[in-house]
């Protein structure tokens, strides 16, 4: 484990919603813990739904309304300025530290969650 870990919250957005929701992890943790605290926490939308299935993407660049109005219209939409969240990764490899917001006044999206259903609805390319 490294020294650097620490605990760090996280805001999460589904796509189709209009708030996001915070997860706190260490960021020693796998991307698979993350996913797992996010299905446990939104059962409403995932209880049958393998939290290894959920597909996560960091947002490196977007503004919150940015994300939020780019997946209104369309969930299964992969935003540039994001990048694949992989399992096996630790949450450090992508988060060094508690992340900021990027705009003044926004309470800042780090992660983009997509069922899988929604990709298979809307074929992009994950980056799988």
């Amino acid at each position: 484990m490294s020294d650097k870990a620490s605990i760090i919250s996280l805001n999460c957005l589904i796509p189709g919603e209009e708030v996001s929701f915070d997860i706190k992890i260490s960021s020693a943790n796998q991307v698979s813990i993350l996913a797992d605290k996010i299905r446990n926490r939104r059962l409403d939308l995932f209880k049958d739904t393998d939290s290894s299935k959920l597909i996560l993407y960091m947002n490196k660049a977007e503004a919150d309304s940015v994300v939020i109005l780019g997946l209104k219209n369309d969930k299964g939409a992969i935003l540039s300025g994001t990048e694949l969240m992989k399992h096996e990764n630790t949450i450090l490899s992508y988060f060094n530290g508690q992340p900021s917001p990027k705009y003044q006044g926004e309470k800042g999206i780090n992660v983009i969650v997509y069922s899988p259903v929604v990709l298979e609805e809307n074929p992009q390319d994950t980056g799988l």
